[in-house]
């Protein structure tokens, strides 16, 4: 099929992702035993996945599909091979697993002209609440293309999927939203050193607020032993849905977290935790700003996201290689962020991991 065929349908394309359909008007099914049931009434099926998500997800399947395959990475060469070695005749796309599977299911229901239902069985990044691919060559996303996007059909949650997870891949999923903190603090940074717009008081207090009530509400949903509960499943998906529905975005809140992450992983040459990374660059943001990071830390702790690198296997060098690179890696993108303008090196990291370590 050529590409400018598959651009035709509704709810998909290969640019023009502004179309997309908003977070807010995602359809999610939830339940136990969810997956089971409707499954069974699937056409022939194509599941988009990884190793271990779908080593834990198999039993849960009514049926065999007529293709598997697991994803290694995003780059789109190795994405463009998993599409041409999946047969041709299946009527539906399954992403089964967290953002990586996610995404790559994306790229093949778009490659293979089909329909897509996500299947989330970690709740550890927003992948899964917008229909947007990253076009990746290797570990680096490439900026000067519209990247492509597909509507899925909905998006289904087996509680008891996603509960068989350790608790810290659903958690990290909070980590992609407390985030945003760093936001706060370089906009607070540049104001202060002239670099941009005053602070809004009040935008920057909407989304404390909003911080605060869903790290609250998630306290509430734990058991009596602060285990994760499907009320507690739930609360995380509707906060990624809520995340990239609401208005909680700002000119002056553009930061340096997100770059970070593939800053790290780029130098390094390996993957981490999504939300977790994202939040660890929120605090460290934090901490090089002075804007009070012991505030972050209190909600990553209160929403039992993991914070400290070597919880993470984030190794000192990892992350000292991952910071002298930061810099140049910014600079090239025009990235304006602390961690460009403000190196970490010699002492300051060593007070740092300190920091992170040990507070």
């Amino acid at each position: 099929m050529k590409k400018e065929e598959k651009r035709t349908g509704n709810g998909r394309g290969w640019d023009n992702r502004s179309q997309a359909k908003p977070a807010a008007e995602y359809e999610f099914r939830y339940g136990s035993g969810l997956l089971k049931k409707e499954s069974a009434g699937w056409p022939r099926t194509l599941v988009v996945t990884t190793p271990s998500a779908y080593r834990t997800a198999r039993p849960y399947l009514s049926r065999q599909p007529a293709g598997v395959a697991c994803v290694r990475w995003l780059d789109w060469d190795h994405l463009h091979e998993t599409s041409r070695q999946l047969p041709d005749d299946a009527g539906l796309v399954i992403g089964l697993g967290g953002g990586r599977a996610v995404d790559a299911a994306k790229f093949v229901a778009l490659e293979k002209g089909l329909p897509l239902i996500t299947v989330p069985t970690i709740a550890s990044t927003g992948a899964i609440i917008h229909g947007v691919c990253a076009k990746w060559k290797g570990r680096e996303p490439v900026q000067d293309t519209d990247w492509p996007w597909v509507d899925c059909e909905y998006v289904l949650v087996d509680y008891d999927l996603v509960l068989e997870a350790p608790y810290y891949l659903n958690t990290a999923g909070l980590g992609d939203i407390l985030c945003g903190y760093a936001g706060l603090a370089e906009w607070r940074w540049r104001a202060r050193n002239g670099q941009g717009p005053a602070c809004d008081e009040a935008a920057m207090a909407t989304v404390i607020r909003h911080h605060e009530a869903f790290t609250r509400r998630f306290e509430e949903t734990l058991d009596g032993e602060r285990n994760l509960t499907a009320d507690s499943v739930h609360h995380i998906m509707t906060c990624l849905q809520e995340r990239d529905g609401r208005a909680l975005r700002h000119p002056g809140m553009r930061s340096g977290d997100h770059h970070f992450l593939i800053a790290l992983e780029f130098v390094n040459n390996r993957s981490w935790i999504h939300g977790e990374l994202v939040a660890l660059g929120a605090l460290l943001i934090a901490w090089l700003c002075d804007a009070q990071p012991e505030d972050l830390i209190g909600r990553l702790e209160r929403c039992r996201v993991r914070r400290r690198p070597t919880e993470m296997e984030l190794g000192r060098e990892q992350l000292r290689r991952g910071l002298a690179f930061v810099p140049d890696y910014m600079a090239q993108r025009d990235i304006d962020s602390i961690l460009r303008h403000e190196p970490v090196q010699g002492a300051r990291f060593e007070a740092l991991w300190e920091f992170l370590e040990g507070f």
